[in-house]
């Protein structure tokens, strides 16, 4: 029997506690896979390739979960760090009385993150896998609207 495959999608880096967890449970063994002693040799004792459907299934599923975990990731960097988040602002004069005063100079940056994380944001709320990160989204899906209501009284003011 060829275990590569098997070896394989068991290390892949989308395995998350919560899929070794459903992984323990399919297989009615307690084990720990960060242990030395998860070895090939254990694979075999714990009947692995038995399974190997079911860890395939876990592993798609995993696979699935991290584009949307890194997505998330992607988001809260941008809207954290990213300077293209930033507001241009520019001070100018009122034409009036000629008081100081600060000028939004463009939101096109902005506007565009905040259509494309909102697209972002909603294909993950129909995925499958939305309970796994349903507060994280729901808190980006607030966060973004708030932004999109206080550029909406900038740009009126």
């Amino acid at each position: 029997m060829n275990t590569t495959p098997l070896i394989t999608q068991l290390r892949d880096e989308s395995m998350r506690d919560r899929h070794w967890k459903e992984l323990r449970i399919e297989v009615k063994e307690d084990f720990d896979e960060d242990s030395e002693d998860f070895t090939l040799e254990k694979v075999f004792s714990l009947n692995l390739l038995q399974h190997q459907d079911k860890i395939g299934e876990i592993t798609g599923h995993a696979t699935q979960q991290l584009k949307i975990e890194k997505s998330l990731i992607n988001i809260e960097e941008l809207w954290e760090k990213d300077p293209k988040t930033n507001l241009e602002i520019d001070p100018t004069y009122t034409k009036g009385s000629n008081d100081a005063c600060y000028k939004i100079t463009t939101t096109e940056n902005i506007i565009t993150l905040i259509e494309e994380h909102s697209g972002d944001l909603a294909k993950h709320k129909s995925s499958p896998f939305y309970k796994q990160f349903d507060d994280k989204i729901d808190m980006w899906e607030n966060n973004i609207a708030k932004i999109t209501e206080t550029l909406e009284i900038l740009m009126v003011v």
